[in-house]
């Protein structure tokens, strides 16, 4: 970025001005995996599936497309050569298994979007640092679920696990508060309060997305595709070699990491090259600014004739936002929550032309529209998950945004 165009924040801001914008930022500058930042705007086409119908904005006109929504999103890379930049709504489900998503939605939002952008800047952590720190927004809560009504969802998971229904269920809960100010601010002050390796920032029409997320959905380069599933928590309060030593060692959360590792490894199987599914690194534990995560790391070899969307829907929506086994788990996370996911558990990134991909898990992310904000948080649990401990993980993970709120209640 040079000094024309000024700072991160202007430069959003003007291009905001133009049309949908979206930033992918690599934050965290000791981070191995993820180094490189995008700025895409100025959009010249995109593509949105919404409500079970799919639009095409090319050459200047927007047209309704009939058809599966994946051999839309692939007929429009192949008109479209260049980058790709949008996100995977975690109800894209429907389009890949028999499921339905009958809960109402908090947020309007597409179910899928891709823009083919006029403006992209590739850039360092040095330069996305750039970004700053103010505090131009307000929060007021508005809504969240009653503690024991999570717990009872929490125990009659538990229930059905016992049954053999499924062995592992990610359940979450939505966080809803009034919001007024700026959102690029409140993204800013977000990465304030604990950067992450895979940050991202969008402002589509009227709807914002303010990403911290610690995990990698897939990325693929060349013929090497890896994904780097999230499982098992603890928070930072004391001494971080105790906590993390305590991580590791602990019995549940390695079950709950081995059980996504190992759905992990069969969606990529479907894609992969004989034999070439390998796990590269098991129970690694990443730090960041309030927890401690446990991470593994799935890598695979593919064809260089296998499509990117191909291997996208492998693997969709990621593991660890689901549970195992996969549909059923999704099954059930229908009948135990009370909203309709959206863009959360879904996956946000890019797609070069040469058809290297990177996205993210959609978690530690506020949803913002009309003046309202909904962050949403969840957890695995399997039979060894002790109810209130589940909760109190939930709110961990809400600190990211709940940390900017002054006097706020996490309990």
């Amino acid at each position: 970025m040079n000094d024309k165009e000024g700072n991160i924040n202007a430069l959003i801001e003007a291009l905001s001005r133009e049309g949908d914008v979206i930033l992918l930022e690599s934050q965290k500058e000791d981070h191995p995996e993820s180094k490189t930042s995008f700025l895409a705007g100025r959009p010249k086409a995109w593509i949105k599936a919404d409500g079970g119908k799919t639009y095409v904005f090319e050459n200047g006109n927007k047209t309704e497309r009939e058809g599966n929504i994946w051999e839309q999103l692939l007929a429009f890379r192949k008109r479209n050569e260049g980058w790709l930049f949008g996100y995977l709504g975690y109800d894209l489900k429907n389009s890949l298994e028999d499921l339905q998503s009958e809960n109402s939605e908090l947020i309007s939002a597409p179910d899928m979007y891709f823009m083919v952008p006029d403006y992209l800047e590739e850039f360092s952590f040095n330069k996305s640092s750039e970004m700053e720190n103010r505090s131009g927004f307000e929060l007021q809560e508005k809504n969240r679920i009653d503690k024991e009504d999570y717990i009872s969802r929490v125990v009659e998971a538990k229930k059905l696990i016992g049954e053999g229904d499924f062995y592992e269920i990610n359940l979450s809960h939505a966080l809803e508060f009034d919001f007024s100010g700026n959102p690029l601010e409140l993204y800013g002050a977000m990465k304030g309060k604990g950067s992450v390796p895979f940050g991202a920032y969008l402002s589509i029409g009227d709807l914002s997305i303010c990403c911290s997320s610690p995990e990698r959905f897939l990325r693929r380069k060349a013929n090497k595709v890896i994904s780097q599933p999230i499982k098992g928590t603890i928070s930072r309060n004391g001494i971080a070699g105790d906590e993390k030593l305590r991580l590791l060692h602990s019995e549940k959360n390695r079950a709950e990491n081995l059980m996504i590792v190992d759905l992990v490894r069969n969606d990529l199987s479907r894609v992969a090259k004989n034999g070439s599914v390998n796990v590269q690194k098991l129970f690694e534990i990443q730090s960041f600014e309030t927890l401690h995560q446990m991470v593994s790391t799935v890598e695979c070899e593919v064809s260089s004739e296998t499509d990117s969307l191909e291997i996208i829907k492998s693997c969709f929506p990621m593991g660890s936002m689901t549970g195992a086994p996969k549909i059923a788990a999704m099954q059930s996370i229908e009948e135990f929550e009370d909203y309709k996911r959206g863009i959360y558990s879904g996956a946000i990134g890019y797609i070069a032309p040469n058809g290297d991909f990177d996205f993210n898990v959609v978690i530690r992310t506020a949803i913002i529209q009309n003046q309202r904000l909904v962050y949403p948080v969840g957890g695995a649990i399997t039979a060894d998950s002790v109810p209130e401990e589940e909760w109190q993980e939930t709110l961990v993970k809400a600190k990211a945004l709940t940390t900017l709120i002054p006097n706020y209640k996490n309990e």
